[in-house]
């Protein structure tokens, strides 16, 4: 699962009230319409939903305002066409007086400067795309991955000071900082204890998240344990409460004690 990194909080705008218009112009509702995959928009779209019903109607028609206003209108041409067009800029060029040929000692020079421009554009595309990699991957990144070998178990305290416990053969992704414009959310790769911090603030905006491949676990203050296994995911609920958040269903909550199995096929509360 790849980590979006362009990242937006939660508008406290009252969405309730909100006609087809101004869904439309609002930048986290054009967000989930334009980039659908972007599960930390998506999830709380689909919980806002879920408790606004009566908005689906009003929802659907900003989605179709927005789509319809990404369109091009612009007049497909014809091959006939098109070569008409061509035909009349070049006579049009042949008659300009700056673009007429130019002697061979100009061209020369000329030459030159375009060689030596095209040499200097490629050395800052390259400068650029190594910068970008440090960023991403050297040692001060904005993103920390730690990953787990056979038999090795690692403490990890996460931004937050909530505190992770992964076991081997295991990866974790991470922003290495959270603020307010940034979620608090890890991705996971494995198995993991979670003992979560908690907070006041307990806007969707400011839960405590861990995406796996198949579900993401909502959390306050909260212990629990996640485990992938090839037929699925297994959450264990210590204490606190969780939410999990799946594909195309109803979110499902957990209480102390619950542990839950969500498989391909449908999730399932072990004994």
């Amino acid at each position: 699962m790849t980590y979006t990194k362009q990242l937006y909080t939660v508008s406290y705008k009252s969405y309730s009230v909100y006609s087809a218009e101004e869904f439309a112009l609002d930048d986290l509702f054009v967000r989930w319409v334009k980039y659908p995959n972007d599960e930390e928009v998506a999830s709380y779209w689909t919980i806002w939903l879920s408790n606004h019903p009566y908005q689906e109607e009003t929802v659907e028609l900003a989605r179709e305002l927005i789509r319809t206003g990404s369109r091009s209108y612009l007049p497909n041409l014809s091959t006939d066409d098109i070569s008409s067009v061509w035909g009349r800029i070049r006579e049009s060029l042949q008659t300009m007086e700056d673009v007429r040929p130019l002697q061979p000692d100009v061209r020369a020079v000329v030459g030159w400067w375009y060689f030596i421009r095209t040499v200097l554009a490629a050395v800052a595309v390259v400068s650029l795309i190594g910068w970008a990699l440090w960023m991403q991957y050297g040692p001060n990144q904005s993103i920390r991955t730690v990953s787990t070998p056979t038999g090795q178990t690692r403490q990890i305290r996460l931004p937050d000071n909530s505190r992770m416990t992964l076991y081997p053969n295991s990866t974790v992704r991470y922003a290495r900082r959270w603020t307010d414009e940034t979620p608090r959310a890890v991705w996971l790769n494995g198995e993991a204890d979670f003992s979560i911090t908690h907070r006041n603030d307990t806007s969707s905006a400011r839960l405590f998240r861990v995406h796996t491949a198949d579900l993401t676990i909502e959390a306050l203050g909260t212990i629990f344990r996640v485990r992938q296994r090839p037929k699925g995911t297994c959450v264990a609920l210590t204490s606190g409460q969780v939410d999990l958040l799946l594909k195309h269903q109803t979110p499902i909550r957990l209480k102390p004690g619950d542990s839950i199995e969500v498989a391909s096929s449908s999730p399932k509360f072990l004994p």
